[in-house]
């Protein structure tokens, strides 16, 4: 038993209703279950009579609910928006304006505006609110919306990135093709689902008929539960940034004879440092470690590599993957020419699975998007370049800051404080005050069992050697572990908190 996530319908009905379909932070459905709450669900909202195709906000955090909320959605063609706890109200209040949404599923238990038509609660119970009728968003009978995730924008309003039918469609055929996956597997979600993250275990569990482990904040920053849930269930696929599975590694029972169960490792969103690739095969010899990047706005990822011992030695920098299939990437230069290792170029993505474009945001759609051959293009701010026909990733566009009149670009420095041996990670920040940099500040994680003495002298002598003089940072700083966001990518404002803070 499955849920396919083109059609919106339970499919293969005769066999699997038994097995876990959603194992909740508050409790677990069955896939005969799950269907049974996606169809009431799904009548609940029919009920309201909202126009076609209209956005629906989910909000709460791990409930078994927020995946039959989202299954309901799809059912009915109403994009839904998701939204984590992590997502404060004024900013959920946005999202509200901009989605112009008559309907929040909530199981937050927060209290909503009246501006809101219809809060429906985790137990069904439905609050009405007398409020204009809202002209929402236009519906596509031919490509209908599947979600809206919004992300920061650069001028602070958020960005809302639609995803498609078709854009799902091509990606799921090339998880459920490439990746090895099956209806057997548990994948195991700490992601929020308002980070992008997610919809890798989410689409590809309900697509293969699998199982979908959700694990909350909480559990999450509790190795000891956390490790106890997977092997509980027999989580087999992990998914998460390299920054989460490099805070495990310091779990000693974060192994393959602890936690055999554990098959996949599958990374995206932020880059893979090959310290962390080379200590989870040696921790988990059994296991596949799976780097890809991609953008949101290329529905979750768009390159695959399986990281084996091989590719680590042959490769100086980690690779991100080849492209997915029905995709095409190219990196290129502001005169067209192709990017090479020693000129890294824009990278660019076209195919299917690209989105339509950002909610009500006709400006920056024209600067991003565009249409090559009847094929979606993205321009990601992103810069890599091809080496046998695998992308390398290099920083991005809006890494580049001015200094003292220079421009500079963080990934480059980045870069030469990685090749020193004994650096596990390192990020390149900048100081600011207001809009203006005052320094540039290395943060770098050791690697374990690294010399820590004379460390920071040798990656000072290598950015002398590699770089200019006013592109060395002002200062270095050694730290155990990368802060993270919410999202679980490294906060470099807690890293410049930290600097600010430690004893001079």
């Amino acid at each position: 038993m499955r849920f396919d996530i083109e059609t919106g319908r339970f499919k293969d009905l005769a066999s699997g209703g038994e097995k876990l379909a959603v194992v909740g932070s508050d409790r677990s459905l069955t896939w005969s279950a799950f269907q049974a709450e996606v169809e009431v669900t799904a009548d609940r909202i029919k009920a309201l009579g909202l126009p076609a195709g209209h956005p629906v906000l989910v909000r709460g955090h791990k409930e078994a609910g927020m995946v039959v909320a989202m299954a309901a959605c799809i059912t009915l063609d109403h994009p839904y928006v998701p939204l984590d706890l992590v997502v404060p109200m004024e900013r959920v209040q946005r999202i509200l304006a901009i989605t112009g949404s008559q309907l929040v599923i909530d199981h937050s238990g927060d209290v909503f505006p009246s501006t809101v038509a219809h809060v429906l609660d985790g137990q069904g119970a439905l609050t009405r609110h007398q409020v204009a009728a809202s002209a929402g968003i236009p519906f596509r009978a031919e490509d209908p919306i599947r979600y809206i995730i919004f992300t920061s924008g650069s001028t602070g309003e958020p960005k809302g990135v639609r995803i498609t039918r078709e854009a799902a469609a091509a990606f799921l055929r090339w998880m459920t093709s490439d990746f090895g996956f099956g209806a057997n597997d548990v994948f195991v979600n700490q992601a929020p689902f308002s980070f992008d993250l997610s919809v890798y275990e989410l689409f590809t569990s309900l697509q293969l008929g699998a199982t979908l482990l959700l694990n909350d904040a909480a559990t999450a920053k509790d190795a000891a539960a956390f490790l106890d849930r997977v092997k509980q269930y027999h989580g087999s696929v992990w998914v998460s940034t390299p920054t989460f599975a490099y805070l495990y590694l310091t779990e000693p029972s974060f192994t393959g004879d602890q936690v055999p169960s554990l098959r996949s490792f599958l990374f995206c969103g932020e880059a893979l440092p090959k310290v962390t690739a080379q200590r989870l095969l040696d921790r988990f010899p059994a296991a596949r470690v799976l780097n890809t990047y991609g953008p949101t706005e290329a529905t979750v990822a768009t390159t695959l590599i399986d990281v084996t011992r091989e590719v680590l030695e042959r490769y100086a920098e980690m690779p991100v993957g080849f492209p997915k299939r029905e995709g095409q990437v190219r990196t290129v230069l502001p005169d067209g020419r192709e990017a090479t290792k020693a000129e890294p170029g824009e990278i660019e993505i076209i195919g299917p699975h690209v989105s339509i474009g950002y909610l009500n945001n006709d400006d920056l759609n024209a600067e991003k998007f565009a249409e090559e051959e009847g094929q979606r293009v993205f321009r990601t701010g992103d810069y890599g370049w091809f080496q046998d026909g695998i992308l390398f990733f290099n920083g991005r566009r809006d890494e580049q800051v001015k200094l003292n009149g220079f421009r500079i670009e963080l990934g480059d420095i980045t870069a030469q404080m990685l090749a020193v041996p004994g650096v596990a990670d390192a990020i390149a920040v900048p100081l600011k005050s207001g809009e203006t940099v005052k320094r540039i500040v290395g943060f770098v994680r050791p690697a374990p069992g690294a010399e820590q003495a004379g460390l920071i002298e040798a990656i000072n002598a290598q950015l002398r050697l590699a770089l200019p003089a006013y592109m060395v940072p002002a200062d270095l700083m050694l730290v155990d572990v990368f802060p993270v966001n919410n999202s679980h990518k490294t906060d470099r404002k807690a890293l410049i908190d930290l600097y600010m803070a430690r004893p001079r």
